[in-house]
């Protein structure tokens, strides 16, 4: 309680992914289980929470804005608890508050369940509270304690259920690796139960998520028995009474196997949508972003996709202005957009992260040129999911209707 005797109240803001959206999910249930309620307005809470995103500088630099605005307000309220979470706090550490001594908590993205004894540690000490480990080695992933037990939140028709933290594919790109570690997953039958806590608190459609949810159980089961245990999850997860949809992501074209395609064929209760990122349509910026496929494989995946599954809705990530990308690279990303045409797209400018391989490339591409070539191809993208959006009118579809 506080010292008036009231509730004591928190405000959570929720950068990036769905794995943050899940994790601040997790971070209210932890705390409604204290005592702690949940208030609109920052200004008025006890504790305030920023879950950080790291992929991109953008987010980042929100967050120092949004911490230059709780520096004013913990003058006026010197009790005020601020607590950075999420892969900003992984990434700068420790170092960060001593730019922003209004920091009073961090939690890293392995110590989500830590969080309320940090908390009443701040509160009791009034000194400053931080919890980073991460798991660097094969060995430590595994050994951690992979159950995530969460506690669902009720009257939601759609859930977000992490099946799979970290990643291992190590892109020249990618911050994940740095800020949630190596692979590493829950138990199928803990899955299974929590999907079961949300459809009979009144969920509908669950998304499984994760950095690469294709590589699910691989690494605890030394990669050798591909797809399997993925698809294993889907049956299970398809067997439940009430569950309506089924959709999952981020895939990644080296790990989706034919086991996938024919599951989401056959599994009537997983939803014809794939989310395959390829980044680039070149294969000399695919390589020297460590990707591991080349354009033609990717291509023969969507081949084999749409040739199992006609109707299937196929949505990918697209990045311009890769170090030493050339203006004939980007057209042949403009040519596998064209020919693949996707339904929709997250479309951006690369962006250099402290301690990634690409940050110290040489022939980093200029703001403008990199801008130029975003607008030019969310132009073309925009006009392709227009154009297949405006032939499903008329068609009747099933629908899922929220906020009634």
């Amino acid at each position: 309680m506080s010292e008036n005797g009231r509730k004591p109240t928190f405000h959570i803001i929720t950068y990036g992914c769905q794995m943050n959206v899940s994790d601040s999910e997790r971070m209210e249930a932890l705390l409604r289980e204290q005592g702690f309620e949940p208030v609109e307005d920052m200004g008025e809470a006890d504790l305030v929470l920023i879950n950080t995103c790291s992929v991109r500088e953008k987010p980042e630099r929100k967050v120092l804005s949004l911490l230059g605005e709780l520096r004013i307000i913990k003058q006026r309220r010197p009790e005020l608890v601020v607590g950075l979470c999420g892969c900003m706090a992984q990434r700068v550490g420790p170092s960060l508050r001593e730019r922003y001594p209004v920091v009073d908590l961090m939690v890293g993205t392995a110590e989500v369940e830590r969080l309320p004894q940090l908390v009443q540690q701040v509160r009791d000490s009034r000194k400053p509270a931080f919890a980073l480990s991460l798991p660097r080695t094969r060995a430590e992933a595994l050994q951690m304690d992979r159950s995530g037990p969460r506690t669902p939140v009720t009257g939601k028709l759609k859930s977000f259920v992490p099946i799979i933290d970290g990643c291992d594919k190590a892109c020249a790109f990618c911050i994940v690796p740095y800020t949630r570690g190596r692979e590493r997953s829950r138990p199928l039958d803990d899955i299974v139960e929590e999907v079961q806590r949300l459809v009979d608190a009144g969920c509908k459609e669950v998304t499984l998520i994760g950095q690469n949810v294709n590589a699910y159980m691989m690494a605890e089961d030394g990669r050798h028995n591909g797809s399997r245990h993925f698809v294993r999850l889907l049956e299970r997860l398809n067997e439940i009474p009430g569950l309506l949809r089924i959709r999952f992501t981020t895939n990644h074209p080296l790990d989706f196997r034919q086991e996938i395609i024919d599951a989401v064929a056959d599994l009537p209760k997983v939803c014809e949508w794939i989310h395959l990122p390829v980044q680039a349509g070149d294969n000399n910026v695919l390589k020297r972003m460590r990707r591991g496929y080349t354009r033609e494989h990717y291509l023969e995946l969507i081949a084999r996709i749409r040739e199992r599954i006609p109707d299937c809705v196929i949505t990918t990530d697209l990045m311009v202005g890769f170090p030493g990308e050339t203006e004939e690279e980007f057209e042949n990303t403009l040519s596998l957009v064209e020919q693949v045409r996707f339904d929709s797209a997250y479309m951006f400018a690369f962006s250099p992260r402290p301690g990634t391989p690409a940050a110290s490339m040489s022939d980093q591409v200029p703001r403008e040129v990199k801008q130029r070539r975003l607008k030019q191809l969310i132009d073309m993208q925009n006009a392709i999911s227009i154009e297949k959006n405006s032939a499903r009118l008329g068609l009747p579809m099933e629908v899922l209707v929220e906020g009634c």
